[in-house]
């Protein structure tokens, strides 16, 4: 079927939020924005007009409105234009960096099909209960403004009812995908599983490999080779996809290394990953693998870059078939001949990209092996060599610059986190520093043949999270 001007911007629309908060990287698990991220609607009912009209409220309207965008038929068919026109100006603002309104309901849409349940009003705010394609249970607030405009929308996973390992276990589990978890005492660079669910079985890593690329660069800090202060250059024949920002750079930037492993772990830049790995070489990284403990480091040779990875996966043409079920030196081969193929960082055109950027997030590249593998047992290891390894304090720094939760600082004085999604991909991990001074490492993963919602992925973190109050 051919897009209109209008499909093709709906379906773009759902494009550029799913990059830009999950890509390779993180994603946003609260959607939350405007008046509602404060004071959370009343569940009383609404009442009638008190002129006894049949007039229906503002927050009737705008709730029928969105309601009947996150659930119709022909996502495709909407007008990205009459969505932002809903959003109150102070709304609008704030969801200026996600495209507009256009870019919640995209990310929610792509949680679907949405099943609607119950619904409640309180004067102009409205709390729904909705539940993903998946399963997720979700809790819609809305609020708006007397002329009928949107001013907020907060849009919250549901895991109240996870209060134990076992619970936890069966809510992952309900997403329908293969699933990981393990909780671990971490000591002098070991890891010691109070619970763990599938935690040896290979599944993909996604941007939680970027642990590995962390710990050979501390390891060539350590050793003198490189240097904390060392500038590196952006340039476009290295530039990769989202996440980040750094492919949005000009040519020649200059960045110092301290800042590209910041940007690499903070916010998952790629582009800035693939600096470090060039610089220490990728013998270098996968080396790191086997001394940071993976259980088969096969599985990570050779260690794709991130631009090589979008490249094999969704490159115009994709190498999937040659690599899928490849050997290791065949695998070497294929990345040599990409080694001057090129990633245009911000295309006009979908029709003219070099990348299928709608394939990165709805065609799943695991099937075909593009992606990083560990088990969740691996994660706690890396995590662990991380802890008693070159710059550990730096290392630790670094970590903590994106925490991935909100936790009771007096219960955890530190947080350390990385996460990885690409289509079809979930991963979080949390280094936990309790008041004792105990270590904890907390890591899941999620991998289907299907893509896998940002909304389905935000009910499984905070199905994680809620464990933390687990360890004792």
């Amino acid at each position: 079927m051919q897009h209109t001007p209008r499909r093709y911007a709906i379906v773009a629309a759902a494009v550029a939020v799913t990059l830009s908060l999950a890509g390779c990287g993180g994603v946003d698990p609260l959607l939350e924005s405007g008046a509602a991220r404060d004071s959370a609607p009343t569940t009383e009912a609404s009442t009638a007009p008190a002129d006894g009209s049949d007039a229906a409220s503002p927050i009737t309207t705008v709730t029928d409105t969105m309601l009947g965008w996150i659930t119709a038929p022909d996502p495709t068919a909407l007008d990205p234009a009459a969505i932002d026109a809903l959003a109150a100006p102070e709304l609008a603002e704030a969801l200026a960096q996600v495209g507009g309104l256009v870019g919640p309901v995209a990310q929610i849409i792509s949680s679907g099909p949405i099943t609607v349940g119950e619904r409640s009003e309180n004067g102009l705010e409205s709390t729904v209960a909705l539940t993903t394609g998946r399963g997720a249970p979700l809790t819609l607030r809305l609020r708006a403004t007397e002329t009928g405009l949107l001013s907020g929308i907060q849009a919250l996973p549901d895991a109240s009812t996870v209060t134990s390992f076992a619970a936890a276990d069966t809510a992952l589990g309900s997403l329908g995908a293969r699933t990981s978890y393990v909780a671990s005492r971490v000591t002098d660079g070991r890891c010691t599983p109070v619970h763990a669910l599938n935690a040896d079985e290979s599944l993909p890593l996604a941007s939680i490999s970027k642990l590995y690329v962390l710990g050979a660069l501390a390891r060539a800090v350590g050793n003198g080779s490189v240097s904390w202060d060392e500038q590196l250059t952006v340039t476009d024949a290295r530039k990769s996809a989202p996440s980040g920002q750094l492919q949005f750079a000009p040519e020649g930037t200059p960045v110092t290394v301290r800042e590209a492993a910041e940007a690499m772990i903070a916010i998952s830049d790629n582009t800035a990953t693939d600096l470090i790995i060039d610089r220490i070489g990728r013998d270098a990284v996968e080396a790191e693998v086997s001394t940071m403990g993976h259980a088969d480091p096969a599985a990570l040779t050779p260690f794709p870059t991130t631009r090589e990875f979008f490249l094999l996966g969704w490159g115009l043409p994709d190498l999937r078939e040659q690599w899928r079920g490849a050997d290791t030196q065949t695998r070497r081969d294929i990345l040599a001949s990409i080694e001057t193929r090129t990633i245009d960082s911000q295309p006009v055109d979908a029709a003219t990209a070099d990348l299928d950027y709608e394939g990165i997030v709805t065609r799943p590249g695991t099937p075909d092996g593009v992606e990083w593998f560990g088990s969740a047992n691996d994660i706690c290891r890396a995590y662990a060599a991380l802890t008693v390894g070159p710059q550990s304090d730096v290392v630790r720094q670094i970590l903590a610059l994106n925490p991935g939760a909100e936790v009771d600082p007096a219960r955890w004085p530190y947080v350390g986190y990385k996460n990885g999604n690409a289509a079809g991909d979930v991963s979080g991990s949390w280094l936990l520093t309790d008041a004792s001074g105990q270590d904890w490492v907390v890591a899941t993963q999620l991998a289907s043949d299907e893509t896998v919602g940002p909304l389905d992925n935000a009910y499984a973190f905070a199905v994680v999270q809620g464990t933390f109050e687990l360890l004792r």
